[in-house]
């Protein structure tokens, strides 16, 4: 090869470097929860996680869920009402949600017309079964 050029041996080397340095800050960010899951993609854990206990979370969000509702319609509602985290949070009935990394979770409850309250939340690791995201 060229005498004032790299050889190939150099050009190689670098090009190794620079997938491992590629490799170890892509496995960084995912560990940070920076780089996000495909959609779709979450892991129903069925309330209860391997380490973490998100049904705690999911009664948080019921709870607000319910003083909302009581200060809204305390006359009682025929249909079926959606609460998002949002409402709740900008109301002041609830603070904000995080799971067991402190990541931000987020999340909706539905309450039936007999006062039947389901909590949903959305993690970056779990998300409870039947979430609609068109209700955030």
């Amino acid at each position: 090869m060229n005498k004032n050029g790299w050889g190939l041996r150099v050009e190689l080397l670098f090009i190794i470097l620079f997938l491992v340095c590629i490799l170890i800050s892509t496995i960084g960010l995912q560990r940070l929860g920076l780089l996000k899951d495909k959609e779709g993609s979450y892991v129903n854990l069925g309330g209860n996680g391997e380490n973490y206990d998100y049904s705690g979370l999911e009664q948080k969000i019921v709870n607000a869920a319910i003083k909302y509702y009581d200060k809204k319609y305390p006359d009682g509602h025929n249909d079926t009402v959606i609460v998002s985290f949002d409402t709740l949070y900008h109301d002041g009935d609830i603070t904000k949600l995080y799971d067991e990394i402190g990541k931000e979770c987020n999340g909706y409850a539905k309450i039936l017309k007999n006062k039947v309250t389901i909590g949903y939340v959305k993690c970056p690791k779990y998300m409870t079964s039947g979430y609609d995201e068109d209700n955030d």
